[in-house]
């Protein structure tokens, strides 16, 4: 069997840099056969520099993809895909050692399926603010937390894999394209590229299963423990959802984004009459409530006063030339964070997002 391992990034240097280092580490096994696709969308850090750095460690092949989008990228490495089994994650994560065996074990089980997913388990590089973990339910797709349990079972549309770990059968793979219009572009944070083409896969009769043995941990660095990341992620996956269902229809989109104005104004109001620091759950499910309906405003009238929109994200390499060296440590990021099992500050069952490395 042959496996390709394929991985998109925009000016992650350093991030990537840990994370093909973890990649270096993983276990290969016997009679399985590799390759690396690393698709370099546009980025202007020292990406080029690490790629150079690792290329004699892994089978390594690299993309530069010019046009700005995650998704972009995404059909770029589709369109060279060969093999049996595509690996998809990303550019921040680091690997369990046996994530590549638990995806081959996988695909020998069930030889029936066409898709599989595992656990991405969020690990802070940084101190936590105080409303994490009273909101984590709410915020849990912020940091791409996936979690299905113990046991292996098959997904539904409510139940989907996450682009960081994730598997598909080639041949299946390249049936289908990743709509350009979703993910990633520069700052803006637009998804659901990946989970809109899963359910696609199961509406076409495909079958995908949970893999619990599979495990990546996603690196998060302080820039998205700020409320501003919040607001713009919510904002975003907002933009996102009224790019799959858009419609032409000028009145009906003005009276649409009407609608949700008028949402987002009560929501502030309501916010306004919880405390962040005694009542942190509802405060932030208005919070983010607020932010999606000023999303969907954006979507509908093509358009908002800056005032409310959320700052864009920054990354703190964006700055740095592309003549910058590259980082000097090729170590997977150390998480600064205490790591333990993490118990939600609400009515909810208990849920660990912490887990030793």
């Amino acid at each position: 069997m042959h496996v390709t391992v394929a991985i998109c990034t925009w000016n992650r240097a350093e991030q990537l840099d840990g994370t093909l280092t973890s990649l270096a580490g993983v276990t290969i096994p016997a009679g399985v056969t590799w390759d690396v696709i690393v698709a370099n969308n546009n980025s202007t850090d020292p990406t080029e520099e690490v790629l150079d750095a690792h290329a004699a460690r892994l089978p390594l092949t690299r993309l530069f993809v010019p046009r700005q989008g995650k998704s972009y990228a995404l059909n770029e490495i589709v369109d060279r895909l060969q093999g049996d089994l595509v690996l998809w994650t990303d550019d921040d994560v680091v690997f369990a050692e046996d994530w590549i065996a638990s995806y081959i074990d996988a695909a020998r089980r069930w030889p029936e399926a066409a898709f599989f997913g595992g656990r991405i388990i969020p690990r802070f590089l940084s101190a936590e603010p105080d409303w994490l973990r009273p909101a984590w339910q709410i915020l849990a797709g912020v940091y791409a937390e996936r979690e299905l349990g113990d046991e292996p079972i098959p997904f539904s549309s409510s139940k989907l894999p996450y682009g960081a770990n994730m598997a598909v059968r080639v041949g299946v793979q390249k049936q289908y394209r990743y709509n350009s219009e979703l993910g990633r572009r520069g700052n803006l944070l637009l998804s659901c590229e990946e989970t809109e083409l899963a359910k696609q896969w199961l509406i076409d009769g495909h079958v995908g299963m949970w893999v619990p043995q599979s495990r990546v941990e996603h690196m998060i660095p302080p820039e998205r423990l700020e409320l501003d990341y919040i607001r713009r992620f919510f904002f975003d996956l907002a933009r996102s959802a009224h790019l799959r269902r858009k419609t032409s229809e000028p009145l009906t989109r003005f009276f649409r984004g009407t609608w949700y104005a008028c949402r987002a104004i009560g929501y502030r109001v309501v916010r306004a009459s919880h405390s962040q620091t005694t009542e942190t759950r509802r405060w932030m499910k208005y919070l983010v409530r607020n932010s999606y309906c000023w999303g969907r405003v954006r979507a509908e009238w093509g358009g908002l006063p800056r005032w409310l929109e959320p700052p864009p994200t920054k990354r703190p390499d964006q700055a740095k030339p592309a003549s910058a060296t590259r980082p000097e440590s090729c170590t997977p990021p150390a998480a600064t964070a205490d790591i333990r099992p993490f118990v939600a500050a609400s009515s909810q069952p208990a849920r660990r997002i912490f887990r030793a490395a």
